[in-house]
């Protein structure tokens, strides 16, 4: 007390140092850093969801996401939780997110990928700054079944009147507007169009990570239509036929490519001259209307003059002409594509099966139970007895055959402990879809189980798609995928024993290698070489050609071998020889990538052109990565099934 007052006393005498002390520790008050917060209304989030709002449910669907700041620039995330189909006791659940990063005083965009069945039941897309929802935007669109879905590239929605009442083969074509900006940047996405139509101004326009996404799904099987002449992205290469003049020419060629009567008569044109590898559909040499070429697994088709032609718009045959190309150009697709209905769960999440085969225990044998149970039994019975009547202590049963009971439970315990596994079990398939040029499309499942609870953390490539699955009657609060720049981070917490989770993850890597093919035709027999330019050992190679299956055998990395006669099996059933010749497709988890070969390659027609080539790997998917955390592993099976396509050229016999 007596220092308090001394101190009032010396604030009494000196005025204004009291003022300053009072003035410092209020400055000092107001200066400590506050807490950074975010105010809803300086942050609003709009989305646009598939192609002019409509997408396909069996695929990933672009989700174009714009976010206005108009505070500081800060990093936010995108969070998207997920449900979708069972497939048999496994269930799609689990959280996505996206880093994002606002500038300040601006609009960010970005594209997203979402799974199209978290679509159709709704879905709520959160944008997260700093641990707290700021914006929510409901994401919501038409899913479209049994129609075609082609893109056409224009500002304005009445581009599309040119394909009115058109059809792909009987399947109805629903035509859809897209600006270019709008066109995602990537190729996963893009698999819900059967067909884009671009004019070239429009292609040149595109972002390089766009044009190069266009590429990409050219590449695994997708069909681009330019319109009028021009050049485009290097990504994309050159088109069938190269500018020329501006010029007014015949249309009746088209009438005959369309089977209709009566042509559309002058039509503009600004062709030049038709590449030497495009093949002319209407048209001459020196007048081409319609080429295509081939492109990867995929096709660019090119007409040399607009579609919105006045002329072509007013001819009763238009849509029959655009029929006929949809038709032609699937007739005209040498190799299946890549990627298709991947998210059907009759299609890849079907390789979730996978889990099935995961084997927690072997248990000891019934033989072995046997003996332990009968040395049980004479121990507790005829030896006991006879052992206490010679040393004539019968009131010693009472601790005998109690210790004898729990030395047979613990011997028990301890045999079925002996074949409890010592950390994770894991079993993984994949496929490796292999265009030829070093580049791949990889996809895969991956079952994951423990006799221990505990979390697991997946490092995968960073441009990959990802959805965890789990069984139905456990939480769905603990998956997290997390999309970052150098990885894709899966994280699975609070794992409860025993219980199987599933990661099911696509992507596309460039660094792949490839099948080297040099294959010829001659007289009915394949000839040629094959060479392993992948970082893996190729098992059970084989090359699949017009009625012929040829066992190439094992290829090492950067071995080659050459085809002969011998090794040529006639074969009607393609699918089920190479079972028999792969024993590793019809035994343990290999059952189940045996069954999903079957439906991959029911939509391919072996041509004189193309030769399929087959092997299996037990290692080398990214996809199928083991968990990065420290548990131990006790069993790792993984098998993925390797594929490319290779062109044949025919020997021409001399004088023929």
């Amino acid at each position: 007390m007596r220092f308090v007052s001394r101190c009032l006393r010396e604030l009494d005498c000196k005025p204004m140092v009291a003022f300053a002390a009072i003035a410092a520790a209020c400055l000092g008050f107001w200066t400590v850093p506050a807490p950074k917060t975010f105010a809803s209304a300086s942050v609003s989030m709009a989305t646009a969801v598939g192609y002019g709002g409509y997408y396909v449910a069996d695929e990933w669907v672009p989700v174009h996401v714009w976010v206005r700041n108009d505070g500081s620039a800060v990093m936010g995330k995108l969070v998207l939780r997920v449900s979708g189909p069972s497939i048999g006791d496994r269930h799609v659940a689990g959280a996505l997110t996206w880093p994002l990063w606002l500038t300040k005083g601006g609009t960010t965009s970005t594209f997203i990928d979402v799974p199209g069945f978290a679509l159709s039941q709704g879905a709520e897309l959160n944008l997260v700054l700093d641990g707290r929802v700021v914006s929510t935007s409901w994401l919501g669109g038409n899913s479209v079944s049994h129609v075609d879905l082609v893109g056409v590239v224009s500002d304005s929605s009445q581009a599309t009147q040119f394909l009115a009442g058109t059809s792909a083969d009987g399947t109805p074509v629903l035509p859809v507007a897209l600006r270019p900006q709008d066109l995602p940047t990537s190729a996963q996405a893009l698999c819900d169009l059967s067909a884009l139509v671009a004019n070239v101004d429009e292609l040149e326009a595109l972002s390089k990570a766009q044009a190069e996404s266009l590429a990409t799904w050219v590449d695994e099987g997708g069909l681009l239509v330019v319109t009028g002449t021009g050049t485009l992205p290097s990504a994309l290469g050159t088109l069938p036929i190269a500018p020329g003049a501006f010029q007014v020419v015949d249309g009746d060629p088209l009438a005959r490519f369309a089977g209709t009567t009566g042509g559309p008569g002058q039509i503009e044109s600004t062709a030049g001259q038709v590449a030497a590898e495009a093949r002319l559909w209407a048209g001459s040499n020196a007048e081409p209307l319609v080429a295509s070429e081939s492109f990867g697994r995929g096709q660019i088709w090119q007409t040399s003059f607009s579609p919105l032609d006045p002329d072509l718009l007013a001819w009763p045959g238009n849509a029959q002409m655009w029929t006929a190309l949809f038709h032609d150009a699937g007739l005209a697709q040498a190799a299946d594509a890549a990627v298709s209905g991947l998210l059907r769960p009759t299609g890849g999440l079907n390789l979730t099966s996978v889990g099935d085969a995961l084997e927690p225990l072997r248990m000891p044998g019934l033989s072995t139970f046997a003996l332990v149970l009968l040395g049980y039994l004479l121990a507790a019975g005829p030896v006991t007895f006879y052992v206490l009547r010679r040393v004539r202590r019968a009131t010693l049963a009472w601790v005998i055959l109690p210790a004898l009971s729990g030395l047979t439970t613990v011997g028990i315990f301890a045999l079925g402990g002996s074949s409890r596994p010592a950390g994770l079990l894991m079993n993984g398939v994949g496929v490796m879809e292999l265009f030829g040029d070093g580049r791949a499309f990889e996809y895969g499942a991956l079952a994951i189980m423990s006799p221990d609870s505990g979390n697991d953390v997946l490092r995968l490539p960073p441009s990959d798609d990802v959805l965890t699955l789990q069984s139905d009657n456990q939480p769905v609060a603990n998956a997290l995928v997390e999309h970052g720049g150098d990885a894709t981070s899966v994280s699975l917490t609070d794992v409860p024993r025993w219980h199987v989770r599933y990661v099911f993850a696509s992507g596309f890597a460039a660094g792949a290698g490839r099948i080297q093919c040099n294959l010829k035709e001659a007289y009915g027999l394949l000839f040629g070489t094959v060479t392993n330019e992948t970082q893996m050992t190729l098992t059970d190679v084989a090359v699949v050609y017009n009625g012929m299956l040829v066992k190439v055998g094992t290829l090492a990395p950067g071995q080659m071998r050459s085809l002969n006669a011998s090794q040529e099996v006639a074969t009607s059933s393609w699918i089920s020889d190479y079972g028999v010749y792969n024993r590793q497709l019809t035994h343990g988890l290999g059952r189940t990538l045996g069954a999903y070969l079957s439906g991959l390659a029911a939509g391919w027609r072996p041509s004189s052109a193309t030769a399929l080539v087959l092997a299996t790997a037990n290692r080398g998917l990214p996809e199928l990565s083991a968990p990065s955390n420290p548990r131990a592993l006790a069993s790792e099976k993984t098998l993925v099934l390797v594929r490319e396509y290779a062109p044949v050229m025919p020997v021409v016999e001399a004088g023929s």
